[in-house]
């Protein structure tokens, strides 16, 4: 996030993240792995991909799938032999740290030494089959002739067809099944695949950034393969933002780290001055920050003095005392881990909840999804205004939207969230939701028909 110039800082600010009182918890969850084995997830994987497209294949494209032959899966290693690739040799060296597809010579080849073990051990073995799932997206397009658009397309298509798949896997998969906590490491694999900060979304060789990457795999997931198929037609909005400057660069895009607060609320006062009629700037009196491991200055919120439990590594808005607090030294470790607007989307999201407070939306004070998702995408809403343009004092900076996703998995692993509960993956959903089609997209009515349609 950077400053225009002309912004006038407000004096002092707050953050919170979600909702209502400290009773009220609502975050993601941490990867978990699949009791299955590494080996019997690839071999599931594999078999899995080839029974779905067989499939799906002739209904997108009229046409019979032809298998990947067993033969042109490649784990590579070293002394493993490679076929050529489009007539170039291709050894390990050039499969290390990476997996791929290679178009015409119609083989997959994956790092079965260092890539793949690595993101098992890290997200759990899933994540293998997200990035099998991905590569197989390149061979339907090879199959499909649409081997010629925009790289950047085709990657996105990929991650789409890889979200369909993995929807398929959960809902009627055969030999491999989605487990409780896959979508939520697809998530973290997600960013650890995605581009540099700063990289742009024209560069040959992108594949776009965790928020864009995650968008159109919940594409594919939400609404299935056909979806990724328009993608050439009617193409995702891409996110990716390049860095302004060489300044902005050395900074990664963050503002002083005693700026982030004020700026913040300026935004968000900003942005519901323009959106709610009867919405009432908070002041600094409203704002109360704490440290939990020091007692005497945790808050009471409704007359009751809250415990270490309720309030560490949290950020909240008091209903009853109409206050907004954070846990002082949770917050500063979200900046120096994470950036500025990892700090800045903890606090937009309890924001939305002060102005669910004004509008009257029910179940606020409770532990409901409905008003949990509305903030959510409230929350997108206002990072779209800021993404567009449309505040001042500040602008969106390069990551600064994968900074979301990272202090959201961060918040909920801070809080105890099980990995269990896909609740990270569905909290993106909503807030892509309005930053893509805007606050007004937010109506509490059609939220709450969505969340009730989530087992």
């Amino acid at each position: 996030m950077r400053c225009r110039a002309g912004f006038l800082a407000v004096v002092c600010a707050v953050l919170a993240l979600v909702s209502t009182s400290p009773a009220q918890a609502a975050s993601g969850g941490s990867s978990s792995s699949s009791s299955a084995s590494y080996e019997q997830v690839l071999s599931a994987a594999i078999t899995e991909l080839q029974r779905y497209w067989t499939t799906e294949f002739p209904k997108l494209y009229d046409h019979p799938y032809q298998p990947i032959p067993k033969s042109r899966i490649i784990a590579a290693r070293p002394g493993v032999k490679i076929p050529s690739c489009q007539g170039h040799h291709t050894v390990y060296s050039d499969v290390k740290g990476n997996a791929f597809y290679c178009m015409k010579s119609n083989f997959i080849a994956y790092d079965d030494a260092s890539l793949m073990p690595q993101l098992a051990e890290t997200f759990g073995n899933f994540a293998v089959a997200l990035v099998l799932a991905h590569e197989w997206g390149h061979a339907i397009q090879d199959r499909a002739g649409n081997d010629g658009e925009k790289t950047i397309y085709l990657e996105q298509q990929a991650d789409c067809f890889a979200g369909a798949f993995l929807d398929h896997v959960a809902t009627s998969g055969n030999v491999l099944h989605l487990k409780p906590g896959d979508l939520e490491a697809s998530l973290g694999a997600m960013l650890m695949l995605r581009d540099a900060p700063g990289e742009s979304a024209s560069d040959p060789s992108a594949h776009g950034s965790a928020f864009d990457r995650i968008g159109a795999f919940q594409d594919g997931f939400e609404q299935g393969p056909e979806k990724c198929a328009s993608y050439f037609t009617n193409p995702p909005v891409l996110t990716e933002i390049p860095f302004s400057n060489q300044q902005e660069q050395l900074s990664n895009g963050d503002v002083a780290a005693k700026d982030v607060i004020p700026l913040t609320v300026n935004l968000l006062n900003d942005f519901y001055t323009q959106v709610e009629p009867n919405y009432r700037p908070l002041s600094t009196d409203n704002i109360v920050a704490y440290d939990s491991s020091k007692p005497s200055s945790i808050p009471q919120c409704g007359g009751r003095k809250l415990s270490r439990s309720e309030v560490e590594n949290r950020v909240f808005y008091c209903i009853d005392d109409g206050y907004v607090a954070f846990d002082d030294p949770f917050l500063e470790k979200v900046y120096k881990d994470i950036g500025d607007f990892g700090v800045a989307s903890l606090i937009a999201n309890p924001w939305a909840t002060y102005v669910q407070t004004i509008q009257g939306i029910p179940g606020v004070a409770s532990n409901a999804l409905a008003p949990v998702f509305q903030a959510d995408c409230y929350t997108g809403g206002w990072t779209a205004a800021l993404f567009n343009g449309a505040l001042s004092g500040a602008q969106l900076s390069a990551g600064d939207l994968d900074e979301t996703v990272q202090a959201l998995l961060v918040y909920s692993r801070a809080r105890g969230v099980s990995a269990n509960v896909p609740i990270t993956f569905l909290r993106i959903e909503f807030f892509r939701a309005g930053f893509l089609q805007g606050y007004k997209a937010c109506d509490y009515q059609d939220v709450a028909a969505a969340a009730a349609k989530i087992k």
